[in-house]
């Protein structure tokens, strides 16, 4: 069959993306098949705002989380669901203590790739380097837009 039709937690890698944001992908996507992955982060993370030609949909577990989606901003606490459609400028800030997402991407594997490929380049000395980090985010399709939304007070 080659796809998992079972997965404990422990069974998963997490990808430290910065030091209090992490993922784990329960799938990793391919041709057709989507990723599913779970998202822990805290008070003020979030990605840059970027825009990519999949969608997403995510479910927010606890926490709550600011969105913008082409421009429009929706406060999202727990229970609540957000779609992102394919070529939307997005992006998202924590504004709880923590926040946990489950989401799906249908990207081909190309968020999965973008999430392995960015924790060194979030981790640089001096503080992230953007330019390489819309290098990677261009080869898996993502193109960035701005820098990653800030905590309202």
């Amino acid at each position: 069959m080659g796809v998992k039709v079972v997965e404990q937690p422990a069974e998963r890698a997490w990808i430290d993306f910065t030091p209090t944001s992490r993922v784990s992908f329960v799938t990793t996507g391919g041709a057709g098949m989507p990723e599913f992955f779970e998202d822990r982060s805290h008070r003020g993370d979030g990605p840059p705002l970027h825009r990519h030609p999949w969608p997403t949909w995510e479910i927010v577990v606890s926490g709550a989380i600011r969105v913008q989606i082409d421009g429009a901003s929706h406060r999202v606490s727990a229970g609540g669901a957000i779609y992102t459609p394919p070529g939307a400028a997005h992006s998202y800030v924590v504004e709880s203590d923590e926040a946990h997402l489950i989401g799906v991407a249908m990207s081909d594997g190309r968020f999965h790739r973008l999430q392995s490929g960015a924790p060194p380049l979030f981790a640089a000395e001096g503080g992230p380097d953007m330019a390489a980090v819309a290098v990677l985010a261009a080869s898996c399709d993502v193109e960035v837009l701005g820098p990653p939304l800030e905590v309202s007070e």
